[in-house]
């Protein structure tokens, strides 16, 4: 069953007390819902969202004012903090919700949001954040750098198609590992057949599956 705020974050987010299913999204524990305008998801952790927050938040919103941008390139959902100030209440953390998106179950289109969310980390965030560990995994010829470990399942799809990213959960390693988290994440919940295990990158990055699989317990 798909987890439920509790009066108090939904009365400090700001927002009714009518909280409905993200459209597309799996039923499940750690899965996002809406309320209002904003994007409500659990299990988020202060300390992490502390310095992370407003990093996303300026990427965000370079992204939207790129000169040239159209309607279909990446976005990235504004974090929005509680009336108190506080970016996560109650393991709650909220973002911008863009009425009539609905969950991306496409693992292709999935992965290709990744990759440009992944250009755009590596050039805003050059030096590892002093908050994130190294995760040890190398692949050769691909440095390690801040990378989000749950597409799966936190990519949306707005009104005219553009791929909105949501909730960055950070580490510093190659794109690579992140794609095979979420490449085992999709086939975990069926959004992508078992096959694509055997078929997924180039045989180095297939190596990354075992180490991946073990963080992934299903």
């Amino acid at each position: 069953m798909t987890d439920r705020p509790s009066a108090r974050v939904l009365d400090l987010f700001a927002v009714p007390d009518v909280v409905t299913p993200l459209p597309g999204a799996p039923e499940g524990p750690g899965v996002s819902v809406v309320a209002g305008d904003l994007l409500l998801t659990p299990g988020r952790d202060v300390d992490t969202l502390a310095w992370l927050a407003p990093l996303v938040a300026r990427l965000a919103i370079a992204l939207d004012t790129r000169p040239g941008r159209s309607r279909r390139d990446l976005r990235i959902a504004v974090p929005v903090p509680a009336r108190d100030g506080s970016l996560v209440v109650e393991g709650w953390s909220a973002s911008r919700y863009e009425p009539g998106s609905v969950a991306c179950r496409d693992l292709g289109v999935t992965l290709a949001a990744g990759r440009l969310l992944h250009a755009e980390l590596a050039a805003w965030v050059p030096q590892r954040p002093e908050a994130l560990e190294p995760v040890p995994v190398e692949l050769p010829g691909r440095a390690a750098q801040l990378v989000h470990t749950e597409l799966a399942g936190r990519v949306l799809l707005d009104p005219w198609g553009a791929p909105v990213v949501t909730d960055v959960t950070p580490a510093w390693a190659p794109p690579q590992w992140a794609e095979a988290l979420c490449v085992l994440d999709a086939v975990a919940v069926g959004d992508a057949p078992p096959s694509v295990l055997e078929t997924w990158g180039s045989a180095p990055e297939r190596d990354l599956l075992a180490t991946a699989r073990s963080l992934r317990p299903r």
